[in-house]
């Protein structure tokens, strides 16, 4: 079998990081935009026919699915870092560590300062766990990876939890609940700056600490991402091409029975079968989330053999090529929409809404990618990574491109 040239590879991860990015912008557009508290215990803000219908699609095709492919990614570049690292004749850790040391401060600033749901730091903190992997053979990172991810759902099952269902609360309560939302909405659409800040930090704590319940996924995925990188899966595409075409097609029927049997369900048989929906709602979420994100990305990577799709995808490449600027650029956007040091939307926007203006501010991402790569190598926040990585100033401007005096 002949390898397919590096540019193919790249060009893969970057069409899946910029997909990944949209999927992301998608479901943090209901955090930017609503109060924390109507989230964790789900407080229905907007019951209408058209946001439902919204919420429902965002919840079977996005929801939870690429961060998934986002944490795989994260996996998945460790073992290209560490490749291209010895390649070069260089030290491998000392440059990972450094590397995550740089994504911790990054993700300190992004969610003390510019919007409280970072997901930088946890990724900066896991990866210092899954540095001790990486000399792992790929069939060991492989059952790392099950047990991690099979861990939680595996906990929540034999304990009798459920994912997903609406917590019930007493009268009393929820009046205290909804208080609070009208406070968050009373801070972050009409406050102050340092009301807002206040709040955001206070924001921030509350969702670190949920996220930690969760560091087990995270982590599996992330090992999932380095056994594919280690088989090389993604290196020659065509060689692999029924491999991948049995990955994508058991994820893809695993990830979406699994999600729409449960809702199923509850349409058509309702409370009676209230305790197989709860647990089919813990696999939903924790398994089958994930199992579809990993359709998406095989689903891309045989997409892409294909010339028109290529070209189709090309303008997802770009933005992915600048997904960790893009991801704090969809935040500063955000906030200035949405807090009241901007425009003070906070409250106005329901999944429908949301949704529409994500797909805008992807499309201004798409525009604004593609103009900024023309010049440039990377993106400003990758340029300042790598120097912190590095250690050293690395070009920005592509060679044969001069200021204009």
């Amino acid at each position: 079998m002949q390898p397919v040239a590096a540019n193919e590879r790249i060009q893969l991860l970057d069409i899946a990081r910029g997909l990944a990015i949209l999927g992301i912008l998608l479901v943090n557009m209901t955090f930017y935009s609503s109060s924390l508290q109507a989230i964790q215990f789900q407080i229905n803000l907007w019951p209408d026919f058209w946001n439902q219908a919204a919420k429902s699609i965002l919840s079977i095709m996005v929801d939870g699915k690429f961060i998934a492919i986002f944490s795989f990614l994260f996996g998945y570049g460790m073992i290209l870092f560490k490749d291209r690292a010895l390649e070069k004749g260089r030290r491998f850790v000392p440059l990972y560590l450094r590397r995550l040391l740089a994504l911790l401060i990054f993700g300190l600033i992004h969610g003390w300062f510019i919007w409280f749901g970072d997901i930088l730091v946890h990724y900066a903190l896991l990866g210092f766990i899954l540095l001790l992997f990486h000399k792992c053979k790929p069939k060991t990172l492989l059952v790392w990876s099950v047990s991690f991810l099979m861990l939680i759902p595996a906990l929540m099952l034999f304990s009798g939890g459920n994912a997903g269902a609406p917590p019930r609360l007493s009268p009393e309560f929820k009046q205290l609940v909804l208080q609070w939302i009208e406070r968050d909405q009373a801070i972050y659409g009409g406050g102050t700056f340092g009301e807002i800040q206040r709040q955001r930090v206070s924001d921030w704590y509350a969702s670190a600490l949920n996220q930690i319940a969760f560091y087990p996924q995270i982590l599996g995925l992330f090992l999932m991402g380095s056994y594919i990188a280690k088989r090389k899966l993604f290196h020659n595409l065509s060689g692999n091409r029924s491999v991948l075409i049995r990955i994508c097609i058991w994820t893809g029927s695993f990830g979406f029975v699994s999600t729409l049997l449960p809702i199923v369900l509850e349409q058509t048989v309702g409370t009676n079968a209230g305790g197989w929906i709860n647990r089919l709602d813990v696999i939903r979420y924790l398994i089958g989330n994930p199992s579809i994100g990993l359709f998406y990305i095989t689903g891309l990577a045989l997409l892409i053999q294909k010339p028109s799709w290529q070209r189709a995808l090309r303008p997802l490449a770009n933005v992915g090529r600048m997904a960790f600027t893009n991801y704090i650029l969809q935040s500063v956007l955000c906030t200035l929409i949405f807090y009241h040091y901007g425009l003070g939307l906070y409250g106005q926007a329901g999944p429908l809404a949301g949704s529409l203006l994500a797909i805008a501010v992807f499309l201004l991402q798409m525009v604004l990618s593609a103009l900024w790569l023309r010049k440039f190598r990377m993106g400003p926040l990758e340029w300042v990574w790598r120097m912190a990585t590095y250690l050293s100033i690395s070009p920005l401007r592509k060679k044969g491109i001069t200021s204009a005096r």
